[in-house]
């Protein structure tokens, strides 16, 4: 085997049905999938710089899917990913640059011959054998994610980011959400189709399509995993991280929830406002001038709320 498996043992989560999202977790079970079902799959490995390890990969999921179509995105790789990938029977699509994990992904599902879209990463975190859970799920859901278990291995310098990113989303999304942004997911590829145009290039199109489609109404389905050590470094420098993260939350703001934000804050200014004008009026003193510009901030904050909600439903609707 290319690394060690480790059984993930078995739980579940149900969240909430109003925006049909539950996690359900059958224990033990490995029976194979349907024919014309393994047929319809493809799975795309979007891979930067991973001669280390793309080869291993492929191998194991041509190996255990021998059906499946293996698609690896090569996104500008400077060492011989591409290569490796395709003599280790996948097909490759190359970026003649770096484009970004997201652009990879996207250039995948839209090149993808199956019918379901499996999202798999290039560099060993994950589990071959898992890719099959997912798949036997989506017939009843639009998507299926990988929700990694407490177990699973995770740079510690990026696990405060994290935390915050996750309780930021389930603050936006109004229910807890196992893993936001887990790598490992499956969709039915003309459901993703209809959402690329909100995808960005960069590392978030797994937080962004997690939004996408709750917000959206789609049927998610989340199920346990376990994410091993990548092989090799990451090409995401902690710095980065950090700031793509910030830039995220300010992302998915606009685009999906933008009167949770500004909504608070108007009404912050404009409670700051009344403050200050009864503490004035209160010792016979005329309107500050605090009070006014104040109470003004807060009016065009909560308009400007309003426009960018108008503007992200427009956004999120172009193409359902």
């Amino acid at each position: 085997m290319f690394r060690e498996r480790r059984t993930v043992e078995s739980s579940s989560w149900l969240l909430d049905e109003a925006v049909g999202v539950s996690l359900t977790v059958q224990p033990g079970l490995r029976s194979e999938a349907p024919a014309a079902t393994r047929k319809s799959v493809t799975v795309v490995i979007p891979a930067l710089n991973e001669a280390g390890a793309i080869g291993g990969v492929v191998r194991e999921l041509t190996t255990r899917y021998p059906e499946y179509e293996i698609l690896v995105v090569d996104d500008g790789s400077t060492d011989n990913t591409g290569r490796l990938a395709a003599a280790a029977g996948a097909r490759v699509v190359r970026h003649e640059w770096n484009k970004g994990y997201g652009a990879s992904l996207k250039t995948g599902c839209r090149q993808a011959r199956g019918e379901v879209v499996v999202c798999f990463d290039g560099d060993g975190q994950h589990d071959p054998d898992d890719v099959e859970r997912l798949v036997r799920e989506i017939g009843d859901y639009d998507m299926v994610v990988g929700a990694r278990t407490r177990d699973s291995h995770e740079p510690w310098v990026r696990r405060p980011g994290k935390w915050v990113l996750q309780a930021f989303a389930n603050f936006l999304a109004g229910v807890k959400i196992p893993d936001v942004n887990s790598g490992l997911r499956a969709f039915k590829r003309d459901v993703i189709l209809r959402y690329l145009h909100l995808m960005p290039a960069g590392f978030s199109f797994s937080t962004t399509s997690t939004f996408a489609m709750l917000k959206s109404g789609r049927p998610v389905k989340w199920v346990p995993i376990r994410a091993a050590r990548r092989i090799g470094a990451s090409s995401v420098s902690q710095v980065r991280h950090g700031l793509q993260t910030l830039l995220l939350m300010v992302r998915l703001i606009t685009l999906f929830e933008p009167l949770k934000v500004f909504l608070p804050v108007s009404a912050a200014f404009l409670l700051v406002a009344v403050g200050f004008l009864a503490a004035n009026l209160a010792a016979g003193r005329h309107v500050p001038q605090t009070s006014v510009i104040t109470s003004v901030s807060g009016v065009m904050v909560f308009l400007m709320g309003l426009v960018m909600d108008q503007v992200a439903a427009l956004r999120r609707e172009k193409y359902e």
